[in-house]
């Protein structure tokens, strides 16, 4: 599995040289690939349709557009609602939102 999570995901080896830290690690990340490619697949049934991240020759969706579009629903539906923050953020204009969001939601 681990070899297969390589070859097709791009998983790296981790840094870790404890046997429970590439045992923990693994698994989590492979884990945290499926709930964004999950949860990615859910905002796009629904109809939100986020911008994708730009290069060049890109012909489909990736990954990095899979969890920038669910890291934008996050700030800009839980992050923002949980601080009470979300009619101060619908108040400014549409441009300085769409700024905002594309500067918090690419993957790092």
């Amino acid at each position: 599995m681990f070899e297969e999570m390589r070859a097709y995901l791009g998983l790296e080896t981790t840094r870790g040289w404890c046997p429970q830290t590439v045992r923990r690690a693994a698994p989590s990340l492979f884990g945290l690939y499926g709930l964004v490619a999950l949860w990615y697949e859910h905002l796009s049934a629904g109809g939100v349709t986020p911008g994708r991240v730009h290069w060049a020759h890109k012909q489909t969706t990736t990954f990095s557009d899979a969890i920038s579009a669910v890291r934008r629903w996050l700030w800009q539906h839980w992050v923002f609602a949980s601080l009470d923050q979300d009619h101060a953020f619908a108040k400014l204009p549409e441009p300085l939102q769409e700024v905002l969001l594309y500067a918090l939601a690419p993957a790092a």
